[in-house]
């Protein structure tokens, strides 16, 4: 799966990342950006490596929507972050701000091609610079499966735009998973250049405890249980992220 698609994965995972992480390898991209839970809740990879540090939060209208507090790379210097054999992830296109990592951006489409595939190309998106799927119809967008196929696509301005989730079974058989529904519920504001659907695949619950995993971030306390669907609140301290990831370079901010 590439990183992209890791990436678009992260603010629907945050909503109910608690279980059948296995599955959304194959979700495929959705246009938007975040990263797929690793077995153990946690988020897959390193978040210094990641573009998923930083940005504007808004909501569906532009206007600003309040930070959920979740698990970053903490660093010194921008190297910190980095990745420095894959251009896109290098020392170039981080910053240390706050003693976090935050991704600045991609700087041309051949970072972004190079990294991605030939449908890539950098544009804005909520005020970053970043990569996403180009687009003269839907036809090119998405990965194919349920979830995440042309009819949950909308390509605007030649970029693909993920519009949304359509059923419960759509989301079932994208994560292969019954406990899997499409709702319309409050996603954590992480402070990211984000956008989100309106309607999306998130783990249905009765309780807190149906979305939790073993992990410290991870666990009853850090989520909330909403009209029946899953509700990441945020990470409550370094300790919960060090624990998390098995690395004490995480914090929680």
């Amino acid at each position: 799966m590439t990183r992209t698609a890791r990436f678009s994965m992260f603010v629907l995972l945050l909503s109910g990342c608690a279980s059948s992480t296995r599955s959304s390898r194959d979700a495929g991209t959705t246009g938007l950006d975040g990263a797929v839970s690793s077995e153990d809740g946690g988020l897959e990879g390193d978040a210094g490596n990641s573009p998923f540090d930083g940005g504007p939060a808004a909501d569906q209208d532009g206007g600003p929507v309040a930070t959920t507090p979740f698990c970053r790379v903490g660093c010194s210097a921008p190297a910190d972050c980095a990745t420095p054999t894959v251009p896109l992830y290098d020392a170039a296109h981080y910053a240390c701000e706050d003693g976090t990592c935050r991704w600045t951006g991609c700087q041309a489409d051949v970072e972004c091609q190079a990294s991605l595939g030939p449908t890539y190309a950098c544009r804005p998106v909520l005020g970053l610079m970043q990569c996403v799927q180009v687009c003269a119809t839907t036809s090119t967008c998405g990965a194919g499966t349920p979830a995440f196929d042309a009819d949950n696509y909308a390509c605007t301005g030649g970029v693909c735009e993920y519009a949304g989730c359509r059923s419960d079974a759509e989301c079932q058989g994208t994560f292969m998973s019954t406990r899997y529904v499409c709702r319309r519920v409050p996603l954590p504001g992480t402070g990211l250049a984000l956008p989100s659907a309106a309607m999306n695949c998130v783990l249905g619950c009765t309780g807190a405890a149906d979305c939790a995993t073993a992990s410290g971030a991870f666990d009853a306390d850090n989520y909330a249980c909403l009209e029946g669907a899953c509700v990441y609140t945020g990470c409550r301290g370094d300790a919960e992220c060090q624990s998390a990831f098995a690395n004490p370079r995480y914090v929680c901010r």
